[in-house]
This record gives structure tokens, C-alpha cells and sequence, in this order.
């Protein structure tokens, strides 16, 4: 198999950037501080990325969730690891790598309310259009058809997390 780019690094930056913009615009007149909350393990290149192009006070918080093995959503959420501050009255971004069938997302948005955050958004890198999930998703990066994204923290058996672009595995 080989990989085919899909976004590259500069198209992925530069739109982070922009959701930058887009996300502090979003909350200058509503708080100074944002708790941002980085979906591990995919997320952290898109979280990282995101936090250093925002302009204002953010809190970190990570969580550890997952639903797949190989290329297939298993259906079940594993938590392993969890928020561990409260967030009562505080204003919440949940960074999501991608978003497909949208289980994930849910069950932690669900979690989440329980918290009773002031607001509540959600920043995904990638959102699928093949899936009708059903989840508002305030800040998205890009929408891409239905293929199996490897690269920039998305992975296939743990590999590929790495690679600085967005691609896809290509049987060649």
C-alpha cells in the first residue's frame, strides 16, 4: 500500500489559522479564558496547532477515548483516561481530530453536560459527510468524503500519526 496527501501541511495550517480567528471571534465577548479539552490520541497535532495560533488564556485538559480497531468503528467507547477539573461555569472547546459517525464525540459531549459548563463547542480538524450524526459541530477544518484518513494524528494501528500531511492509504 502506499499513502496519497490529501492536505498537505501548509493547506492544514493555514486553515487552522484561520479556525484560530474564527474561535476567538466567537468567544472575545463572552470570556478571557477557554478550557480546551484535546480528544487523545488523534487530536494533539490539531490541538497543539490550534493552541498556539489562539489568542487568549487557555486552559488545558486532555481525555483518552476511543471506539476503533484497525479501520472499523468497534461501537464501543473505551475511556481511558478523564477531565480531572471542574468545569462548572466555565467555557468549554472540545478539539476532536475527526469526526465520522460521531459516537465518540456524543458520548463525551453527554459526559461533558454533566459538568455544567457555561458553553459547550466542539473544533474538529476533519468532519465526514458520509455519516448524518446529528452533532453541531461549531469549528470544522475540513469536509472530506468517506476514505480512511491517516496522518497529522490520525492513525491505522498506531502508525502513520505522524506524518505531517493528511493522506490516505492507497492499494497500489
Amino acid at each position: 500500500m502506499s499513502v496519497e496527501v490529501l492536505l498537505d501541511e501548509k493547506i492544514i495550517k493555514e486553515r487552522i489559522k484561520q479556525l484560530a480567528k474564527e474561535i476567538e471571534n466567537y468567544y472575545k465577548d463572552k470570556t478571557e479564558t477557554l478550557h480546551a479539552i484535546c480528544v487523545l490520541k488523534g487530536s494533539i497535532h490539531f490541538f497543539s496547532e490550534l493552541m498556539l495560533n489562539l489568542n487568549m488564556h487557555v486552559n488545558y485538559s486532555f481525555v483518552h477515548v476511543s471506539s476503533y480497531a484497525g479501520t472499523e468503528s468497534t461501537g464501543r467507547i473505551r475511556v481511558k483516561s478523564w477531565v480531572d477539573e471542574p468545569l462548572q461555569d466555565k467555557y468549554v472547546l472540545v478539539v476532536e481530530d475527526i469526526v465520522d459517525t460521531g459516537n465518540t464525540l456524543r458520548y463525551i459531549l453527554n459526559y461533558l453536560k454533566k459538568y455544567r459548563p457555561a458553553d459547550l463547542k466542539v473544533a474538529t480538524l476533519v468532519e465526514k459527510e458520509k455519516y448524518q450524526h446529528g452533532i453541531p459541530i461549531d469549528f470544522v477544518g475540513f469536509k472530506v468524503q468517506d476514505v480512511f484518513l491517516i496522518g497529522y494524528g490520525l492513525d491505522y494501528e498506531e502508525k502513520y500519526r505522524n506524518l505531517p500531511y493528511i493522506g490516505y492509504l492507497k492499494n497500489t
